[in-house]
């Protein structure tokens, strides 16, 4: 099977200094570093009889006990808490303010049960109707956007004003036609209601409302004929372009650089001579606005030679200083449209700024200013450093040669640039390597390191010897590390005695790179050694041996290594005992079994985690018992790892007599537990329907079980939602199914959208990973027990929690580039 390791961090996923490509048989992927940013957060769930207790309050004399339960009902699932919100919602012996939090509440929720009474209270005091008209804005829908509609004529210009904000959010989420009722509101007579209506159709962005909104550019109050012109830009109709023209003739410099900016936002090619003639007026910021208005122009395509013509004179701007630092920006936004001109001026066909053309021109990474680029190398007017990050942004292969000859440089530092420009002009191309392989006795460490990491990119065996070398002591620990990682990469089975020696005698910091590239090379005849190693090793990184031993057996089966195995699942070190129970999951000897169900049924918490994940992995048909008993645990992690277990077993067995069963079980959790529990249980039973016949396929949904299906297409978790448009598709001919599946393509969510259009297939998940979390602030240190998920390209998304070792794995994902797959902590899900 074949597969690949990932690197992840706490954060967001940044791509760190160093990206090195690796693959093993037909999967590639991609070692990744991470920036830390603020730990995930678990989404919470509600425990059986949770709502009910949090709903107590309700019945208190006490207001304030009242407001605090209607706080906690609003957190909870809203199907469940909406029959107590309803109730204080039209008890009118309740505290007014009670009933306003509990129709908020409502609101935020979704429930279209309150319509008719915030309906009803469109109609009472002024303070009521605001409200109800916030809360119809949230709920939408047919009836809510007619009483909104009649709302736009009350006499309370507050009343007015929430009617126009909560119409704009309907049609920003189901009904556009609202454009039409909101247009008139242009003419009402407050201000703030005006100013309302600009904003909403603004957001709208319906070019219906260009032509009214262009006839408030006269309008008495300055800031609602700002709020107009800012808004036509954002329309992106260029019949305005005119009348925005004639507003830069506007004494007031506010309004003329609102002007501006709608004309570079429209691309008004129509506009640039005018805007041009602005460059010598006006303050300061003014003209910083205008020449980044040409720069937005330029950049759109089709502004011909009028655009080239702005670049050329942005760029002559660079020459003076009153004008170089907006001349810059507007070149920068400009981009590869500024290409052009910026090499006329490095070829002196143009006056400007050379050393600013060149860092604009990394800026743009466009291989056309390679050999200007190049000349200005020889020319020496800019720091050759600044030239050579620019010709490395190129990424263009005909800047290898002029790169490479600068690390024959006698300054350190040059040399150092030019192997920092190397970075993205390697690609697969083995010229660099013989030179590569010489700095790996530079007198620089940064250039040593970064020579032994770039070799480890093009996979060049004739390397080997000489990282061996540098991979064994008496060498700087950071070089070590990088050496080992390269040697990992080329995979050569002559590096591994040093790999094993590392892991043998230390230091404690290598002993993850080294077991990583063990894991890579998988070679044979190391496990023995590995075997002795972690009987007679009791050090603190013992489990890094294991987790070498462990993937070498994917390649290469092993009796005696898998009895060591078993024996390390009761480790007292329970990273020891986890890397045994992924090592025998990635072995996949189903005799290996009954070890795992035992741990799962009386293992410590996090060995049960890993034994259930494991026996999903070895697709294990005694695995239903202990897997289905695992899931009355109140623990989300060991209940999503037991549903993707479950998945997977129905994905290999769909007619076992359990799977039928299962299907309220995880119907029941997908509604109502927690974060991993409810994703994962979404996906079990979308892969169990997949795994059938399309004619079998509604008997496993009979009764209420389609309905409820259904139901999670309107569920919070925009996870769910996507495990919900996986399962709806495998039913897609049936009429409910394909409503669903209509209202997911309308989704909030792009991935949703995305989801539900996608053509989903029964591909083979015969590949592995493994993601090792790591905290980039704190020198790797790997980040436990937190909440992941992954979006796989065939729609299929998986929750779960790193491990001890700080570790994501699972043995059967499906093949393809690791670049259409979407990882991040789970308090990024709402990013989806």
């Amino acid at each position: 099977m074949a597969g690949s390791r990932h690197f992840l961090g706490s954060g967001w996923l940044v791509l760190r200094t160093r990206s090195i490509a690796v693959s093993r048989s037909r999967w590639a992927g991609a070692l990744l570093g991470i920036a830390l940013v603020a730990r995930p957060a678990v989404a919470g769930f509600n425990w059986i009889g949770q709502v009910e207790a949090d709903a107590e309050g309700l019945t208190s004399p006490d207001e304030a006990k009242q407001k605090h339960a209607i706080e906690l009902l609003t957190v909870d699932d809203i199907h469940l808490a909406e029959p107590y919100l309803m109730q204080a919602l039209v008890d009118t012996t309740k505290p007014q303010q009670v009933r306003q939090d509990a129709a908020r509440a409502l609101g935020s929720g979704g429930a279209m049960a309150a319509v008719p009474t915030m309906i009803e209270w469109l109609n009472a005091d002024p303070k009521m109707a605001a409200i109800a008209a916030d809360v119809l804005g949230d709920l939408g829908g047919p009836q809510a956007t007619a009483a909104l509609v009649r709302s736009l004529g009350d006499p309370d210009d507050v009343v007015r004003q929430r009617a126009v904000r909560a119409l704009g959010k309907i049609g920003l989420h189901d009904n556009p036609s609202v454009v039409v009722a909101l247009i008139p509101r242009l003419d009402d007579t407050k201000t703030d209601v005006r100013r309302e209506t600009v904003e909403q159709l603004e957001q709208l962005g319906d070019r219906r409302a260009v032509i009214p909104l262009v006839a408030r550019f006269g309008e008495p109050s300055k800031d609602v004929s700002k709020a107009a012109i800012r808004a036509v830009g954002r329309l992106g109709d260029r019949s305005a372009v005119p009348a925005l023209v004639r507003m830069m003739a506007d004494p007031q410099e506010d309004v003329r650089t609102a002007a501006v900016g709608s004309l570079g936002q429209l691309g008004a090619v129509d506009a640039i001579d005018a805007l041009v003639e602005q460059l010598a007026t006006g303050s300061d910021a003014y003209r910083e606005k205008v020449a980044y208005a040409l720069g937005q122009i330029a950049a759109t395509p089709g502004s011909g030679k009028a655009g080239e013509d702005a670049m050329r004179t942005l760029v002559e701007n660079l020459a003076s200083p009153q004008t170089r630092h907006a001349a810059q920006n507007a070149l920068r936004v400009a981009g590869r449209a500024a290409v052009p001109a910026l090499v006329a001026n490095l070829t002196g066909q143009l006056k400007g700024d050379p050393t600013i053309a060149v860092t604009l021109l990394g800026d743009a990474a466009d291989a056309r200013a390679t050999t200007a680029l190049a000349a200005e190398l020889e020319r020496g007017r800019v720091a050759i450093p600044l030239v050579l990050k620019a010709l490395g942004a190129t990424g263009d292969p005909g800047a290898l040669v002029p790169v490479l000859g600068e690390l024959s440089a006698k300054d350190a530092a040059i040399r150092l640039a030019a192997m920092n420009a190397l970075r993205p002009l390697l690609g697969r191309d083995a010229r660099a390597g013989d030179v590569l392989i010489e700095h790996l006795s530079d007198d620089d460490l940064e250039v040593r390191v970064l020579a032994a990491e770039y070799l480890g990119l093009l996979e060049l065996p004739a390397a080997t010897t000489k990282l061996i070398a540098l991979a064994g002591t008496g060498n700087p620990t950071r070089l070590r590390r990088a050496a080992i990682d390269a040697l990992g990469l080329i995979r050569s089975p002559a590096a591994a005695p040093a790999l094993i020696d590392v892991l043998r005698e230390g230091p404690p910091e290598l002993h993850r790179p080294a077991a990583t590239a063990l894991s890579y090379i998988a070679d044979a005849p190391s496990i023995a050694a590995l075997v002795a190693l972690a009987r007679a090793d009791r050090g603190p990184t013992r489990h890094e041996t294991v987790r070498a031993l462990a993937a070498t057996l994917r390649d290469h089966p092993d009796a005696s290594a898998r009895k060591l195995l078993r024996e390390l699942v009761d480790d007292g070190d329970p990273r020891v005992a986890l890397a045994a129970i992924a090592g025998l999951a990635a072995a996949g000897d189903a005799s290996d079994a009954p070890v795992l169900r035992a741990v799962v049924e009386r293992g410590a918490s996090d060995r049960r985690r890993a034994a259930a994940w494991a026996l999903g992995e070895l697709h294990d048909p005694g695995a239903f018992g202990p897997l289905t008993g695992a899931l009355a645990i109140h623990d989300d992690r060991l209940v999503g790892d037991a549903m993707w277990a479950l998945g997977e077993l129905a994905a290999t067995m769909p007619r076992d007599p359990h799977v039928a069963p299962l299907v309220d079980r995880w119907l029941y959790v997908a509604h109502h537990g927690g974060w991993a529990g409810s994703i994962d249980a979404t996906a079990a039973l979308g892969r169990a329907l997949w795994a059938l016949p399309a004619d079998a396929r509604p008997a496993l949904l009979a009764g209420d079980r389609k309905a409820l299906l259904v139901q999670l297409a309107a569920h919070k978790s925009r996870l769910v939602r996507i495990d919900a448009a996986y399962a709806l598709a495998a039913i897609a001919t049936d009429p409910d199914a394909a409503k669903a599946l209509a209202q997911l393509a309308h989704d909030e969510s792009p991935h949703v959208r995305a989801a539900a259009a996608l053509a989903h297939s029964t591909a083979p998940r015969d590949h592995w990973v493994v993601f090792q979390v790591v905290d980039k602030g704190t020198g790797d240190e790997p980040v436990r027990q937190e909440p992941y998920f992954v979006v796989f390209p065939d729609g299929l998304a998986w929750a779960t929690y790193s491990d001890a070792k700080g570790e994501l794995a699972s043995e059967h994902v499906p093949a393809g580039d690791s670049s259409a797959w979407t990882v991040l902590p789970s308090s990024r899900e709402s990013e989806l």
